[in-house]
């Protein structure tokens, strides 16, 4: 009876902590755990949150490096060191993410600027950026789709471009996207954005709010397109295809 007891605990136990990882925890790594639906990089060893919600990470042996809503950094495991460049990514829908350490168990160096990381950092930076893990795409060394939510990124501004993407495709001289409200399409080589809304293509109006921020931020390079028949004939029959496969697999 005793020994049935026991084996009925074990099995409970087990069975909440894989119920636990399924739903409460994407990753774990050295006690590092990604939350499932916040995505907040969580050290479970001190209980300390390292960034409210991230976007992208690179696990190292010794570190964990990511980029967030609330900034990049670089965190030291075991002695508990985050290094971290703060800043906030902002769009129409996003924030505020900003992460408080204020009785800290984990020490906190901000960083004033990218370089001020180590040749090393800035090197891993980039392969976390470049990690196709979960569908993440990077491009131009600036634009980067993120692969733990529908999120397209202007990194250089801190962007969110859209947070509704559902596919993008590379072209040797264009980055084409397909989100819920239409079409965008950015030149790699002027970095020029068109955009075209329509909410017959994919069933979600534009908000204005999200156009008027990309016209604050682009001015001249932002082009809003008043017709599908603007897009380049190749280009169309690209976005397209992406609605119909997003379509499809509703």
């Amino acid at each position: 009876m005793k020994k049935g007891l026991i084996l009925l605990f074990i099995t409970m136990v087990i069975a909440s902590i894989t119920i636990y990882q399924r739903y409460y925890c994407e990753e774990f790594h050295n006690n590092i755990v990604i939350t499932a639906q916040s995505h907040e990089l969580v050290d479970t060893s001190i209980d300390e949150s390292i960034s409210n919600r991230i976007l992208a990470v690179y696990p190292t042996k010794s570190y964990y490096y990511y980029l967030g809503y609330d900034g990049i950094g670089r965190y030291d495991i075991k002695n508990h060191i985050l290094d971290v460049l703060e800043f906030e990514i902002y769009g129409d829908e996003s924030g505020p993410f900003k992460t408080y350490h204020p009785k800290s168990k984990m020490v906190v160096n901000k960083k004033n600027t990218l370089y001020d990381f180590s040749k090393e950092d800035l090197d891993n930076f980039e392969k976390m950026l470049m990690d196709s893990e979960h569908n993440a795409q990077y491009f131009n060394k600036r634009w980067y789709r993120s692969g733990y939510e529908a999120t397209f990124l202007d990194l250089d501004n801190h962007l969110i471009i859209t947070n509704d993407v559902r596919g993008v495709k590379n072209t040797p001289t264009k980055i084409l996207i397909f989100n819920v409200s239409g079409f965008i399409i950015i030149d790699k080589e002027t970095n020029d954005i068109q955009v075209y809304f329509d909410e017959s293509i994919a069933g979600k109006k534009s908000r204005d709010s999200a156009v008027s921020i990309l016209k604050h931020v682009y001015g001249e390079h932002l082009i809003i397109l008043n017709s599908i028949d603007q897009i380049g004939e190749d280009e169309k029959i690209v976005l397209l295809q992406l609605r119909d496969q997003y379509i499809s697999k509703k």
